[in-house]
Formats: structure tokens, C-alpha cells, sequence
């Protein structure tokens, strides 16, 4: 479940081509990991989808080719353990030519839904266009319709050394002598690929933000290899010698010792050493040219997502990363090293994983002392605790449960809070963030609107804030709470940053049963500060803060959110009934049914992470292992009020709060 990243240098040129330079990323393809498969695509311009002959294309393998076409990467198709169909189905070459019609069909319409115009016309595949492949992977032969008719083996003599009673590896052997896999894939890359010249010019509208028609822009769009440094960073790795960052060159050349600027922290640094990948090592180099995959070392701090930029030439550059794919973490484990004195060692390695993964959080709950990591699913988080047992320390985990949070129904009125003095005074009004502002801070790193009249646009435009709300915007945390300033008289930055340290604080302990407070709108109406001493201010302001939110909120009428999934269940129609017969067990709401063909159902449905466990085991059961099901994360909503009592008092339970 992890992405590599290689540079393959082909120097056995295909026949009428000079030798290339391939740079191949793998990534996974569960939703569980989709924040590393988007990073990975703002890295290449082209990718060759792996679809298995038998389960066809599932809903995992839809997502991933989702993504990469609204990434504006070109796909071309292989299609795998063709030699399943023939030794264990034992299908007739009339069967096996109606499942590759099945499945270069499903292909195109997803190209034809999800690719924009022209590319949704332009990039449809097809065996006579070259750009289907079809073999085995595991016993490395693969061709393309024109590699066959050019061979003397035919699609009958790879079936003979299949169809055999009792084979061994040596009867089908020699397939990789004819038909050797390597050179269909890179045929298929090679003529229907675009190199970096090419797929600028399209796609970096697609994947920045910034004025395509800026010096900057001008020097992405046309891959100018004299054009200022930019870099985009992909995958950042910690190692003894400290970070790697692996990124794509949109603009210039980066050259060992070059001055930059890390854009988001907004920090000047010096790249010490860079490198290529070549298989598991790196080749250390001087100058890397535009368009390839660089590592880079000696940077002090960055991560995953970041962009870097000549320092000397930054103005006008916005982030890559600005628009978020939405992989909120959802499931929440407790860990704990094996052995005590491993307890440093294992926050320094969660640390490492944080600048890596940046859709993990971990947390230490100050109540009872629990090491909280949270993830977008149950194998995003095994995967991380493997990944920290790898790194040297034993780690023992809690069973996953859903993570929830609290927020209000209502807008309360003015809560109006004096100081022990009544010399300082405050009013504040709470309310729910309405879904349209929500959206946008979901899916956008306000942040990265930069200068901040960019910002207040987009704000005018993406939201439902008032104009004199925006004038007021401070900020939104990353639990989507927003804090609003409209007091008439203008704080200083040391009460500014006080109050905001404050909010921050109180958010992460709801009254409910101290979940994360989300979704709301913190509005300071008015807040007068007479003989405050520095020393006392945090003190006082922080009582007067936490007495006016728990008024307000319980005004607002606090409820309890879950995050619900969206899931997507791909199985034989028969099936249909054994799955539905579970939903109201599961508390999960069906969204739509559509008994596509004879062939497979679709599903889809809302479910409720907390149940999506068990609800894995019984769908497998009730189907016989035939259903696939895909689950990304759709919202955080209400629980029913007939199960959120239950659940309140579960969770205070669980912290020694339940008195």
C-alpha cells in the first residue's frame, strides 16, 4: 500500500524511437489511500490501469480512474490474469471476447463521463488503436493487438499451454519469450502517452490556481526548461540524514545548492543534495531537467504537498495543493508501545508519519493520557502502525471506533459575559455553518488564497458569509470552525493570537461528551478590554470564552455528528436481496439501485463508519465473498436521536466523564 517512484531509462529503443526516460509512480488504489494516489498524479502525465479480466472494473479501480481524468492524466488500459479465464473459468474465446468488449465499453463511458472535452472523445481506447493491452502479470507475457499479429503464436497456442489437464511453470513459459510484457506496456506508453511538453499545456490549468498567463504560468504551461525553478513535492520521507522530498519539475532546472522558497511555510532554504530514483536506490546528480521526477534533501521543513519555488522569482506562485481531496480522518484507534521506554522513540516515529501522510492526525487526550491516531479507514491506520513497527517499535492498538464530534442545531442569541471585574466585556453569538461555506472550507486550504483580496473573493463567491463577515474572517481550524471578529474596537496581535489560542483549545473538548467541536460559526459581536494585565489576560479571557460558548451552544441545541460513508457495492444481481435484508440492521440509507446487467448490481448507499465493520462481515457472508464495495468519506452528519444517548454516554464513559 505504498507508492514508489522509478526512473527507467530505455535504452533498447522501440523500433523508429530514440531511447526514453520513463518515470514510473505506483500508488495504491484504495480510497483509504486516495490523498497519496492524488499527490502521485500531479507527478505524471499518463498511467496504465491495471483491470482484472476476472472482476472486471470494480468500484475501487472507477475511483482511481475517476481521479486520474479529473487530474487531466491520459489512461491507457491492461488488462490482467487474462489466464485465469482460461485454466480456472475454462471460458470459450467467445466469452473472453464479450468480457473484453464489457470492459473496454465500461472504460470508455468512464472516460466519456469524468475526462473533460475534448479529452473525453479523444483519449477512448481500443485494441486496434494500440492502446489496450492484454496478459498476465504474474507470468510476465503481455501483448497488444499489433505485437500479436506480428508474432507466430496465436491467441489459440496461449490457450493450448493453458488448456492442458495438469500443467507446470514450463508449459507456459515460453509466453514471456514471445510476448514479453515489458514490451507491451511500453509500446502502449510510448505511442499513446504524452511527454511533460505536451501535457502542460493542458493540464496545468487544471491542477493550479494561480494566472495562467503570468510569467509564471506561461513558464508551466510551456515546460520552459529557462523558466524560474518550480517544483511541486509529491511524497516526503524521513530518514536518518533527515527529509527526502520526491516532486515533479513544472518550470525550470533544479540544480544541487539552489536558493528556494518553501511556499506554504513561507520559509527560505538551500537544497542540498538531489537524486533520481533508480529502482530501490538514488542515483545522486548535479542539474535535473524540467518535466522529470527529482528527490530532494536537506530541506528543513516540508511536506507532503508542498511547492517550492526559485526564491528570487515567487511572486505571483500559489500552491499546487490548493484544492483538497476530502479524506477527513474517520476512524480513531488508541496505541501504546509495548515497552515504556519506547514512548519517545514512538512520538518521533508518529511525527515522521505525520509529514508523510498528512491525512493521519495523532493526538495525546489530555483527560486520561491516551495516544490517539486517527485515519480515513481501518487500513489506512494498519498500515501506519505496520509502517511503526517496521521502524523499530512494537506497538499494541485498541479496536477502531468512529470518531465524532459535537456542534449545534440552532443560532443562539447575543451571549453577553462580563470579567470577575466587570471591566472587560464580551458578547458572542454561536451559530451553524451553513453547507455551502462548509464545502468550501472542506475541500479548499483557504490559506493558499494569496494575496489575501484573493482570499475575500473567493470567499464572496464559494460562500454564504456576509460581506461584512468576510471583512471580519480570521480563521477556520482544520475541524471547520470558523471565528469572526466584528468588535469595534481593533485588537492588537497579542490578544488576537490569544483569542484564537483560546477558541482553539475549547473546541477540542465539546460539552456533549468532550468530542471535537465542528461545523460552527464563533461570531465576537464585541469584546472591550479595560485593565486587562498581559499576565491575567489568558487566564480571565479564557473563563469568559468558555462561559459564553457553553451558553451559546447550549442555546444552539448541541447535538452529536458521525461520519457516514458513502459506499459503493458492486455484485452479482442475485445477491441483491441477502445485502438489502442488512441495511436496517446497519442504520445505513440506500441512495440508489441499479441492477445494471445480467452481469453485476450497483448499490449505493449511506452507512455509518461506526457499523461499516461489522457490516463488512455479514455482506461478505451473505454473498459468498462475490460482493466489492468501495467506502469514502460522505459527511459527518447527526446520529438519531434514538441511538445518540447511547453513544454519549458510552463515549463519557469511556473518558471518566460519566458523572
Amino acid at each position: 500500500m505504498k507508492s514508489a517512484n522509478i526512473s527507467l531509462y530505455y535504452e533498447k529503443s522501440l523500433e523508429g524511437y530514440e531511447p526514453f526516460l520513463i518515470n514510473l509512480v505506483d500508488t495504491p488504489g484504495h480510497l483509504d489511500f486516495s490523498g497519496k494516489v492524488t499527490r502521485a498524479l500531479r507527478l505524471i502525465d499518463g498511467v496504465v490501469v491495471v483491470v482484472d479480466a476476472v472482476e472486471e472494473i470494480i468500484t475501487q479501480s472507477e475511483t482511481v480512474i475517476k481521479q486520474a481524468l479529473q487530474e487531466g492524466v491520459k489512461p491507457v488500459l491492461f488488462i490482467n490474469k487474462i489466464d485465469r479465464l482460461v485454466r480456472e473459468l475454462k471460458l470459450s474465446d467467445e466469452k473472453i471476447k464479450t468480457k473484453y468488449i464489457r470492459i473496454i465499453k465500461s472504460f470508455n463511458t468512464l472516460i466519456e463521463r469524468y475526462a473533460e472535452h475534448p479529452f473525453n472523445k479523444r483519449w477512448k481506447i481500443s485494441p486496434l488503436a494500440g492502446n489496450v493491452a492484454f496478459g498476465s502479470a504474474l507470468h510476465r507475457w503481455g501483448f497488444t493487438l499489433n505485437i500479436l499479429e506480428q508474432s507466430d503464436l496465436k491467441f489459440k497456442d496461449i490457450r493450448k499451454r493453458y488448456n492442458k489437464e495438469t500443467y507446470t511453470k514450463e508449459s507456459y513459459s515460453d509466453l514471456a519469450t514471445y510476448f514479453p510484457i515489458h514490451k507491451a506496456i511500453l509500446e502502449m506508453i510510448v505511442d499513446h502517452l504524452p511527454n511533460p511538453r505536451e501535457a502542460q499545456k493542458y493540464r496545468i490549468e487544471k491542477i493550479w490556481d494561480g494566472d495562467i498567463n503570468s510569467p509564471l504560468g506561461k513558464a508551466m504551461v510551456n515546460c520552459d526548461p529557462n523558466g524560474p525553478l518550480i517544483l511541486c513535492l509529491s511524497k516526503v520521507q524521513a530518514d536518518k540524514h533527515g527529509l527526502i522530498g520526491t516532486g515533479r519539475i513544472f518550470s525550470g532546472n533544479c540544480l544541487k545548492k539552489s536558493d528556494i522558497l518553501v511556499l506554504r511555510e513561507n520559509k527560505y532554504d538551500t537544497i542540498q543534495r538531489l537524486s533520481i530514483f533508480m529502482g530501490q536506490r538514488r542515483e545522486q546528480v548535479e542539474k535535473i531537467p524540467v518535466g522529470n521526477i527529482v528527490a530532494v534533501e536537506g530541506l528543513k521543513k516540508i511536506k507532503s504537498g508542498e511547492t517550492i519555488i526559485d526564491r528570487h522569482k515567487f511572486d505571483g506562485m500559489v500552491p499546487f495543493e490548493n484544492l483538497k481531496y476530502v479524506t477527513t480522518p474517520v476512524v480513531t484507534v488508541s496505541i501504546s508501545p509495548n515497552l515504556l521506554s519506547k514512548l519517545d522513540q514512538m512520538e518521533k516515529l508518529i511525527n515522521n508519519l505525520l509529514i508523510e501522510d498528512p491525512n493521519l492526525r495523532f493526538e495525546i487526550n489530555e483527560e486520561n493520557g491516551e495516544y490517539l491516531l486517527s485515519g480515513v479507514g481501518t487500513l489506512h491506520l494498519e498500515v501506519s502502525i505496520n509502517e511503526l513497527k517496521k521502524r523499530g517499535v512494537d506497538i499494541s492498538m485498541s479496536e477502531p471506533r468512529a470518531v465524532y464530534k459535537e456542534s449545534c442545531k440552532k443560532k443562539s442569541s447575543v451571549i453577553f459575559i462580563k470579567s470577575m471585574n466587570n471591566e472587560t466585556i464580551l458578547e458572542l453569538k454561536i451559530e451553524r455553518l451553513d453547507n455551502k461555506t462548509l464545502k468550501f472550507f472542506r475541500t479548499h486550504d483557504y490559506k493558499a488564497y494569496k494575496p489575501l483580496d484573493r482570499l475575500k473573493n473567493a470567499l464572496e463567491e464559494n460562500t454564504n458569509l456576509s460581506n461584512d463577515e468576510i471583512e471580519n474572517f480570521w480563521i477556520c481550524d482544520e475541524d471547520q470552525n470558523i471565528l469572526i471578529y466584528q468588535g469595534g474596537t481593533k485588537l492588537n496581535d497579542f490578544y488576537r493570537n490569544l483569542i484564537i489560542e483560546i477558541i482553539e483549545k475549547i473546541h477540542l473538548n465539546g460539552l456533549l461528551c468532550g468530542e471535537k467541536l465542528t461545523e460552527i460559526k464563533f461570531i465576537i459581536k464585541n469584546l472591550t478590554i479595560n485593565n486587562l494585565k498581559e499576565e491575567d489576560a489568558h487566564t480571565d479571557l479564557s473563563a469568559m470564552f468558555y462561559e459564553a460558548i457553553k451558553k451559546g451552544l447550549n442555546e444552539a441545541e448541541l447535538i452529536l455528528l458521525e461520519p457516514l460513508y458513502n459506499t459503493v457495492i458492486q455484485l452479482p444481481p442475485n445477491y441483491i436481496k441477502n445485502v438489502v435484508s442488512l441495511l436496517t440492521k446497519y442504520s445505513a440509507k440506500i441512495k440508489e439501485i441499479n441492477p445494471e446487467n445480467e452481469y453485476q448490481a450497483i448499490i449505493e448507499l449511506l452507512l455509518p463508519v461506526r457499523n461499516s465493520m461489522k457490516f463488512a462481515e455479514d455482506i461478505r457472508s451473505s454473498t459468498s465473498g462475490r460482493a466489492f464495495w468501495q467506502n469514502e468519506f460522505y459527511a459527518f452528519m447527526e446520529v438519531p436521536k434514538h441511538e445518540s444517548k447511547r453513544i454519549i454516554q458510552d463515549l463519557r464513559f469511556s473518558k471518566g466523564i460519566s458523572w
